[in-house]
């Protein structure tokens, strides 16, 4: 998740990373709220496809708190929660928070954010050569692998 300041009513963004193909998925959500939060990514993993989910990891903030409720959602997800602070069990995803923070830099207000803005910045991620993807972008890896299933 990707905080702009930390006032109250301050928007987030979740984000999520596949892990073998580094795709980066994003959504602007109003609240931190456990219920919303688990609403908007159940959104995101309708809109990719339940099928591309095995596993979720998350912190274990509170916020996160009703993620566990996905698994009786689908029965093909496993949700696994993070020691807390223990960054380095979701290095993936800290790498590309770090990523979009070069758009959204450390105590900007996202209230003005659009979604138009935000999927761009993902876009812009997404169509970034890997080296560990032997210089593809995460789409055409992604893609790549859909085709091979």
């Amino acid at each position: 998740m990707v905080l702009g300041k930390k006032t109250k009513g301050e928007p987030v963004i979740i984000t999520m990373v596949e892990r073998k193909s580094r795709v980066l998925l994003t959504k602007k959500v109003w609240s931190k709220r456990a219920e919303d939060i688990q609403k908007a990514t159940l959104q995101m993993m309708r809109k990719q496809g339940m099928e591309c989910f095995k596993s979720l990891t998350t912190d274990n903030g509170a916020e996160f708190s009703t993620l566990s409720l996905i698994e009786e959602n689908s029965s093909s997800v496993q949700v696994f929660f993070t020691h807390a602070f223990a960054s380095w069990e979701k290095g993936t995803n800290e790498r590309h928070n770090g990523l979009l923070r070069e758009y959204l830099p450390k105590g900007k207000s996202l209230r003005d954010l659009k979604y138009t803005e935000l999927q761009m910045y993902t876009d812009a991620i997404n169509n970034r050569p890997r080296r560990i993807l032997n210089y593809q972008t995460p789409i055409e890896f992604f893609n790549n692998e859909l085709k091979a299933i």
